[in-house]
């Protein structure tokens, strides 16, 4: 049994301190075979997570659910896929919801050119069922010309009861401004209110249609 260390010497603590560390020094060598096994199997996943990425990539069939997911699986191969799978439908993406790990989906629609709200119409039915609802609601972000300066606007669809209400977002206030029965309809207010560019302009004050908001957006707190 160890004596109570108010009971021991200068001596017997100085003793046991080095047997702690000749202890210690036995446990790390027995440690570092088990460490360098950790760091193996963690790299040989990242490349198979990176072999996943290639073989989606390279599919004829979207993997959507897949793609959608912020999981850190498939690295920057598979941010870059998504990006240029939702741009050829008229779409984007930004930010993470906490709740789904899945990233939000984006629309910025060009007024004045009939081939942006028909891209972008045609795009979101095709990918909306892949979209995981957030209290009971897929959330569409709208990219638009100010850049959220008056506030975060959305799309907010309730696929069951067939809504598709335009809300705003500011100082986690939220207002509903538009409610419709219908998507197009709602896509045609947002291309003439909430556009991100002109077609009619000569040069576009925007900036360009990426992930405004920066690599570390987790979502909103709603």
């Amino acid at each position: 049994m160890k004596k109570k260390l108010t009971e021991m010497t200068v001596k017997e603590i100085e003793k046991e301190i080095e047997l702690n560390k000749e202890k210690r020094e036995e446990l790390f060598k027995k440690k570092a075979p088990i460490d360098r096994n950790l760091v193996r199997l963690a790299r040989r996943n990242e490349k198979l997570d990176d072999q996943i990425a290639t073989i989606r990539a390279t599919s004829k069939k979207t993997d959507w659910e897949w793609l959608l997911q912020e999981d850190q699986s498939g690295g920057m191969e598979k941010y870059h896929l998504r990006q240029k799978k939702l741009r050829e439908l008229g779409l984007d993406s930004q930010g993470v919801f906490p709740t789904t790990r899945q990233v939000q989906v984006r629309v910025a629609l060009t007024k004045n050119d009939k081939a942006s709200l028909s891209k972008t119409l045609k795009g979101l039915k095709k990918i909306l069922k892949y979209i995981k609802p957030v209290k009971g609601m897929k959330r569409i972000d709208i990219f638009e010309a100010s850049l959220s300066e008056h506030g975060v606007w959305e799309l907010v669809i309730n696929e069951k009861e067939t809504k598709y209400n335009i809300q705003v977002t500011r100082w986690h206030r939220t207002e509903v401004r538009h409610k419709f029965n219908n998507l197009k309809e709602a896509l045609q207010t947002i291309q003439n209110s909430y556009y991100y560019e002109d077609k009619n302009r000569s040069e576009c004050e925007c900036n360009d249609f990426g992930d405004g908001y920066g690599d570390d957006f987790d979502g909103y707190n709603y």
